[in-house]
């Protein structure tokens, strides 16, 4: 398997989820009371899935480094 092709595209996917979460952090500058709950909640939850992407990618990159 090839932990090191497989990190990159995690990595890919991550960054992709960064640059949609852009726009959004933005609206939230101008967004007011149920609509910036439920924005908030939305971009909250993209960030977790950010995350996600970044340390499972990170993480299968230094698995293929050390094989």
């Amino acid at each position: 398997m090839d932990y090191c092709k497989w990190g990159m595209e995690y990595l890919r996917q991550a960054q992709k989820l960064k640059e949609h979460l852009k726009p959004l952090r933005r609206r939230l500058k101008n967004t007011s009371g149920e609509d910036y709950v439920l924005l908030c909640r939305r971009v909250s939850m993209l960030n977790e899935m950010y995350l996600e992407l970044w340390r499972t990618g990170r993480d299968l990159l230094e698995r293929g480094d050390g094989e």
